[in-house]
Order: C-alpha cells, then sequence, then structure tokens
C-alpha cells in the first residue's frame, strides 16, 4: 500500500465586508477538511458557520473512534450542526435566517469522503483532469441542471445566489451526499467559498496545481488571486496536498 504525507495550506480573508462570516478547519491530525460561509447578517452569519466549524470535527472524531463508516460519519456530522445551528436561529429575536454552507472532506480509510451544502465546493486536481466533487446548492444551478435555463444562463441569473439548501435550512430533511475517491500521489483537493470559487476557473486549478507544490503558497494566490480579480466576498480556502511520502 503506498504512503502519503499529506500537508494543508488555508487561508481565509475579509475581503470588502465589514466582517468574516467565513470559517475553516484544517485539521491533519483529526483528518477533517472543512470550509463554511455563513449567512444571515454579522452576529448570525459568524454564529452558525462557527457552530459548524465546532460541531463537526468533534461529531468526526467521536464517530470515527466508535469504528462507524466514514461516509455515514461525514452526513452525521453535518446533520449534527444543521440540527444545532436550526435550533440557535429559533432563540433568534432577528427574524432573519440564520445559516451556512458547508464543505466538508475526511480523509480515512486511503479515501476521502467529501460533501457539501449549499455552494462552497470542492474540487479534485489530478494532473490536467479537474473535477467538481460537489454541486451548487443555488436555484439558478438547480434550474441549469433540469435543462430549464443554460449553464451560461445560470451564471448571470437573479438565482444564482439564492440557496435551497444550507445548514440552519428549516426545509432540508435530507441527508448530505457523500462522495468518496481513493487519492493518489500528487491529488490536491480543494475546498472553497463561493467568494473564491466564483472567481476561480479549471485553468486556474489545473496552473495553480503546477506553479505552487506548497498548499500553503497556493492557499495565499488563490485567496489574493480572487481579492485581485474583484470578488467583494470574504474568500477562504483549505488545500489538501496528497505527496509521496
Amino acid at each position: 500500500m503506498a504512503e502519503y504525507v499529506i500537508r494543508v495550506g488555508s487561508r481565509t480573508a475579509q475581503g470588502l465586508r465589514n466582517n468574516n462570516e467565513d470559517s475553516y478547519v484544517a485539521d491533519p491530525n483529526r483528518h477533517v477538511y472543512l470550509v463554511a460561509d455563513g449567512m444571515g447578517g454579522q452576529d448570525s452569519g459568524e454564529k452558525a458557520s462557527g457552530l459548524a466549524a465546532e460541531i463537526i470535527p468533534r461529531v468526526v472524531q467521536d464517530r470515527l473512534a466508535a469504528h462507524q463508516a466514514p461516509g455515514k460519519v461525514v452526513q452525521q456530522a453535518l446533520h449534527e450542526a444543521h440540527q444545532a445551528i436550526v435550533d440557535a436561529g429559533q432563540r433568534q429575536s432577528s427574524a432573519r435566517r440564520m445559516g451556512t454552507t458547508a464543505v466538508l472532506a475526511v480523509e480515512q480509510e486511503n479515501k476521502v469522503f467529501v460533501a457539501g451544502v449549499g455552494d462552497s465546493p470542492a474540487f479534485l486536481v489530478r494532473g490536467d483532469r479537474v473535477e467538481q466533487l460537489t454541486i451548487d446548492h443555488t436555484v439558478a444551478d438547480a434550474l441549469a441542471r433540469n435543462g430549464t435555463i443554460t449553464p451560461d444562463q445560470a451564471r448571470s441569473s437573479p438565482w444564482r445566489n439564492v440557496l435551497y439548501r444550507f445548514l440552519g435550512c428549516a426545509e432540508m430533511t435530507e441527508d448530505a451526499e457523500v462522495r468518496p475517491f481513493a487519492h493518489e500521489k500528487g491529488d490536491r483537493l480543494v475546498l472553497a467559498s463561493d467568494g473564491l470559487s466564483g472567481f476561480l476557473t479549471h485553468d486556474d486549478l489545473r496552473a495553480g496545481a503546477k506553479q505552487f507544490p506548497h498548499p500553503q503558497e497556493w492557499a495565499d494566490h488563490l485567496v489574493q488571486m480572487a481579492l485581485d480579480r474583484g470578488s467583494r466576498d470574504n474568500v477562504t480556502v483549505v488545500v489538501v496536498a496528497f505527496d509521496g511520502e
């Protein structure tokens, strides 16, 4: 069996927003990687993404220690964070809905188990191949997937930032879809908030994986690139590199 060294880079930037509602986890010791993009106003968005970053690693660690299947562990961690955010939102005096996106990756048994809720994507870069492992849960992307509008129309649609699934969404009843993959030497896994992914192309990912062998240097570059290209949102990224020992 091949041995791997896992190296991680991460960065978040407030950008032009008044505060940073993004949270992230980059923890190779617990095999957990997460980007969460909060919503619902300053206090609510920060609280929602912070709850996700607090609860998800703990649930993953506890349930892996109990020898539960990694795919189920990912689903349960997202579910418990979702329920905590729903409960916290019900205790708010504000009428604004509190929630957060979440893209989660758990490395276990020489595989990575990825799931996303919302529009914070996960990308796998393997050589010259780039694959988005998650789908964006926006109304515009759903319309594009069922053929009502084209992908080009989705990118300029007024529905492109309207989410129908996120942690804290009272109408969300189904578990997150988990996408496992067996990692290979040289793979790069990129988790991003939409403040970055909206300014990122597959060509950028192909080129950057070669140009920046160290994941921290690449994470710094990606965030600065999004800001330079005009992102007005919070910008967060976690880069996981799987290299030979």
